[in-house]
């Protein structure tokens, strides 16, 4: 095979596209034609498309588009038996674009893909652009990550690593800089282990998602053996373990491996299979990539039936881990009970507090994973007397026992004042799953002449606050940026609040406003008064 061309300034391309082809015959000129209609037109990129040992027809296509189009289009071959990394790695010595893009001979780019993706990356500095991802046909892609376009995206706060294909823009200058190819030691997840390192390495991530860039064709390659899916979430954790420090940040990333690769070798697929052998050869490997991997940050991040059979695997109940499978694939099951005790919530899954198999209460708890909806729908102003009116309940439990309150909290010192609610029946308010929350409305009166100690509320600034509570269980959010559409939002001057405490010559006054964020808070500040201003 042919050594790397020589790259000059003048040479340099927007983009290398690196297209991997194996017996894609009937899928790879739709592919090429795809690429060569690209909006940013031919000057400001380059296909790289290398022949992986295709035993069909795909060799002449490419011949007959690298003869075509010499200016744009390069060519490859692989032996029959290497495996796709060592392709891909070829396509990478190849590249000469500033930013680079791999692709399989049945994937399509829309007509715009690259001409966004590459503006995103200059625009916003970005190591790595992921573009949208429709299905060619009914095969699933990922979406979670692709609800919006993001110029910035935290790694460790985001669903974005959840998708681990390569067919990202990534910085070439990037991979040449922390020397990034496919390990061709690790064939079933070279892929994963590229992108993973490429998305720890960046400095910056962005999202291209307004409108479908890729057309993901079919997969390629066969299914893995369950203990084949296993090896794999052994390698990826050990990779992440390698580039990430032990904290949140590597229990986010293990958390994906846990859910995604070692879940369904330890599920369904799992329990059935007719082959005992095979069975237990996989729960044994299971429990000791559990017993290597699985930190407890990881472990509370994963969802509770999962977290639960992993306890009882790692442990080597794999009896009980198979009952565990069994409910979570009955589709008749109802949904588990909550338990509330003490401001604590817990799901009464299999097991819970079962004495025979003693797993931690910590173990079902879902208090942090309460949801609070809330919404502010009115905003007035008497005097000192600031009027809020809106609604906030748990999405999961009953609005009985309510002690929500308002929390206003000085940005700085972190002083506060707390305000009662009234509750207001309304039996048209429902939860997401269309059930009552009768007594989830609140109006409350903040009096900012006179708190609890008799005083006005001091100068700073005071940010506002929910303290949701209902059945025990409390939760804080933010008020202000979930509001409806006739809350007036409109800048007002300065509300005189009190004489100043602290001097006879100043006024205390309020200024509400909206934060960049749409969160309300409220200045409080000593002036002179002002002539008339009364």
């Amino acid at each position: 095979m042919s050594s790397p061309a020589p790259v000059h300034p003048a040479d340099i391309r927007d983009v290398t596209v690196v297209v991997r082809v194996s017996n894609h015959a009937a899928t790879v000129g739709a592919c090429f034609d795809s690429l060569l209609g690209q909006s940013v037109g031919a000057a400001r990129m380059e296909v790289v498309a290398v022949d992986d040992g295709s035993t069909d027809d795909s060799a002449s296509v490419l011949g007959r588009f690298a003869r075509d189009h010499p200016a744009v289009v390069r060519t490859g071959r692989q032996p029959i038996g290497v495996n796709p990394a060592a392709a891909r790695n070829w396509g990478l010595s190849q590249a000469g674009g500033r930013y680079i893009i791999f692709l399989e001979g049945s994937d399509r780019l829309a007509p715009d893909a690259l001409e966004r993706m590459v503006t995103a990356a200059d625009k916003n500095e970005s190591d790595v652009v992921l573009g949208k991802p429709v299905s060619s046909d009914r095969h699933p892609v990922p979406t979670a990550m692709f609800r919006r376009s993001r110029a910035v995206t935290d790694l460790y706060d985001s669903r974005v690593y959840w998708t681990l294909s390569a067919d990202k823009l990534f910085r070439t200058e990037l991979l040449r800089r922390r020397g990034l190819e496919f390990p061709t030691d690790m064939a079933d997840s070279a892929e994963m282990a590229f992108t993973a390192a490429a998305f720890v390495g960046a400095d910056n991530i962005s999202v291209v998602a307004d409108e479908p860039c890729l057309i993901k064709g079919p997969p390629t390659g066969s299914a893995l053996r369950l203990i084949d899916q296993v090896d794999r979430a052994a390698h990826m954790m050990g990779l992440v373990s390698s580039l990430v420090p032990a904290g949140p940040r590597r229990d986010h990333l293990l958390s994906r491996h846990l859910e995604t690769e070692l879940g369904p070798a330890t599920g369904a697929s799992l329990t059935g299979t007719a082959s005992r052998d095979e069975r237990e050869r996989t729960a044994w490997a299971a429990r000791d990539v559990l017993n290597t991997h699985l930190t407890p940050g990881a472990h509370a991040l994963l969802p509770k039936p999962i977290a639960v059979r992993y306890a009882l695997l790692a442990s080597g109940r794999f009896a009980e881990a198979e009952r565990m499978v069994a409910y979570e694939t009955d589709k008749e099951q109802p949904a588990p009970r909550k338990t509330v005790e003490n401001g604590r919530v817990f799901t009464t899954l299999p097991f819970f507090r079962d004495p025979g198999t003693g797993l931690p209460d910590e173990l079902f708890e879902i208090t942090d994973r309460m949801t609070v909806r809330h919404q502010l729908t009115a905003v007035r102003w008497t005097g000192s007397i600031l009027g809020l009116d809106g609604f906030a309940f748990f999405d999961q439990l009953s609005t009985r026992d309510r002690a929500t309150k308002v929390v206003l909290r000085e940005r700085h010192s972190g002083a506060e004042e707390r305000f009662s609610v009234t509750a207001r029946r309304d039996e048209k308010l429902l939860n997401s799953k269309g059930k009552p929350r009768a007594m989830g409305r609140f109006s409350t009166r903040i009096n900012l002449r006179q708190t609890s100690s008799g005083w006005p509320v001091a100068p700073g600034i005071w940010d506002i606050y929910l303290s949701v509570s209902f059945e025990g269980v409390t939760k804080e959010v933010r008020v202000g940026r979930e509001r409806s559409e006739d809350v007036d939002t409109t800048g007002r001057a300065p509300v005189v609040i009190a004489p100043s405490p602290g001097s006879t010559q100043h006024e205390l006054v309020a200024t509400p406003f909206y934060t960049a964020d749409g969160d309300l808070s409220i200045e409080m500040a000593e002036r002179l008064p002002v002539p008339g201003g009364r």
